[in-house]
């Protein structure tokens, strides 16, 4: 497993960001996993809110868009955003953001088209991406709790396959800043027995659960080795200096990760 920490922060244009190197050196692909810092928007969104959907102004929003958009130099009207519900429905992308419907009921998306980039509004819930190294192709998963039970980044994997013919020794992917272990408790009417070997019982009918972990053993599941996983491990809840926690702070912001390829 590769982990990265606080120390592989970076800041282009004033935002700081993590990136994968293994995935940065792939031809022609973008990518970063955004915090809250360096943007436009008031508390209790601050300040880099990319949600429209969670009360924050507009023109805040907008601006927090075309920021990025500029900073890491892509065309906003290229950015596929999603309607995240909590459930295992993946968009396949084939065409530019501007032809889609403008309601995205999904929590995943793959493309293999070029100038798109793909991306994945969190709080707390894992966003992971995934990048084959030989074929042009990858994809952005929402992994919350229902996603999570409903093995949606198992589902991603084998449509990657299906649909672009991708191998599991091809692929690399990466997780990026969530709920951790420390923080995310969940209670008996929600837990699954898979996850047992992933939680701890703390009384009462409660679990504390890891939910990264839960999703890496599915991955592996499906053939990816462990030298082909990468793990931001920072827990949102934990370092709410960098990052909005849905779970810690209730009406918050959500900060963007992105993949795309040019």
């Amino acid at each position: 497993m590769n982990i990265f920490d606080r120390s592989s922060l970076k800041i282009k244009n004033g935002l700081p960001y993590f990136e994968i190197p293994e995935i940065t050196q792939l031809e022609r692909i973008r990518h970063g996993f955004l915090t809250r810092k360096g943007g436009s928007s008031l508390p209790p969104y601050d300040t880099l809110n990319l949600s429209e959907s969670n009360g924050d102004r507009d023109e805040h929003v907008s601006r927090n868009r075309n920021l990025v958009a500029k900073t890491f130099e892509f065309d906003l009207n290229r950015l596929i955003l999603l309607h995240q519900v909590h459930q295992d429905q993946i968009l396949l992308v084939k065409e530019p953001a501007l032809n889609l419907p403008s309601s995205l009921e999904y929590d995943a998306q793959m493309t293999s088209a070029s100038n798109i980039f793909l991306g994945i509004l969190t709080a707390d819930c894992v966003p992971i991406f995934v990048a084959d190294q030989k074929k042009k192709a990858i994809a952005a998963i929402h992994a919350g709790r229902q996603g999570t039970a409903l093995h949606i980044t198992t589902k991603v994997l084998q449509k990657m396959k299906k649909e672009f013919g991708c191998l599991p020794e091809d692929l690399l992917i990466a997780l990026g800043p969530s709920i951790g272990f420390c923080c995310y408790e969940i209670d008996e009417k929600v837990f699954s027995p898979e996850w047992e070997p992933f939680s701890i019982p703390v009384g009462d009918g409660k679990w504390m659960v890891d939910l990264v972990r839960i999703n890496i053993a599915q991955i592996e599941k499906e053939g990816i080795k462990e030298e082909q996983i990468f793990w931001i491990d920072l827990c949102t809840s934990c370092h709410r200096d960098l990052f909005f926690s849905n779970r810690k702070e209730g009406k918050t912001g959500r900060q963007l990760s992105f993949i795309g390829i040019k």
